[in-house]
C-alpha cells in the first residue's frame, strides 16, 4: 500500500496508481507512513520557507526504511526543499489561467528511458527548483531550463514537476506524452 500524503480525495492520483495495481490510502499520519510501501507527495499549494513538521516526519519515515517516494509538482518541490534545496517563488510560462499547458522537455537517464528524450508534459505551476537539493540529480528540463524531473543518487526518490496522472491511463491526452511508463516503473519500486 502507498500513502498519498494529504487530505482530500486525490482521485486522479489514486486512479493512476490503481491502474498499475497499487492500493492507496490518503493520510497525513506519520505512523501510517512508516508502514506503507511507498509515499506519493501530490501537487498542491505553494511552499514558502521550509516544510511543515508533519510532512517532514512522513518523508523521514519513508526514507529511513528506504522505501520509494514519488513527488509530483508541489511534491517534487517538497522533496527539493527536504534535501536542502531552494525554490523560485514565481516563474513565468508554466501555468495557464485554467487547465494545463503542454510543453516540450528534454530528458536524460531514467526519464529518457521512461518517456523518451523529448517528452511533452502537462504543466501547471509557478514555483520551481532554484538550487538543487543534496543528492538530487536533474534528469529532465523544460526548454527554458526549468527543472522538470529529479532523481536521488542513492535513495529510491523521483520527483517530476508536471502532472503524469493527468496524461496517462483514463486521462491520456493526444497532445502530451503517455506517462503510464512512469507509474509502471514506480510500481515496481514499491514491491
Amino acid at each position: 500500500m502507498v500513502l498519498i500524503y494529504g487530505e482530500g480525495t486525490f482521485d486522479n492520483y489514486r486512479a493512476a496508481l490503481g491502474a498499475v495495481g497499487i492500493e492507496t490510502v490518503v493520510s497525513m499520519d506519520t505512523a501510517l507512513a512508516r508502514r506503507c510501501g511507498g509515499l506519493l507527495l501530490p501537487g498542491g499549494g505553494d511552499i514558502f520557507g521550509g516544510l511543515g513538521r508533519r510532512e517532514t516526519a512522513a518523508i523521514n519515515a519513508v526514507i529511513c526504511r528506504r522505501r520509494p517516494i514519488l513527488g509530483i509538482c508541489r511534491g517534487m518541490q517538497a522533496l527539493n526543499v527536504y534535501f536542502g534545496g531552494t525554490l523560485h517563488d514565481r516563474i513565468a510560462g508554466h501555468q495557464l489561467p485554467q487547465g494545463d499547458m503542454v510543453h516540450l522537455t528534454r530528458a536524460e537517464g531514467l526519464m529518457a528511458q521512461l518517456l523518451g528524450p523529448s517528452p511533452l508534459v502537462t504543466s501547471n505551476h509557478h514555483q520551481a527548483v532554484k538550487t538543487l537539493g543534496r543528492g538530487l540529480t536533474v534528469c529532465q528540463r523544460a526548454e527554458d531550463g526549468i527543472v522538470e524531473a529529479v532523481v536521488h543518487e542513492t535513495l529510491p526518490v523521483l520527483g517530476v514537476q508536471y502532472h503524469p496522472e493527468r496524461q496517462s491511463f483514463r486521462l491520456r491526452r493526444d497532445d502530451a506524452s503517455d506517462a503510464a511508463a512512469l507509474f509502471r516503473w514506480w510500481a515496481a519500486q514499491t514491491e
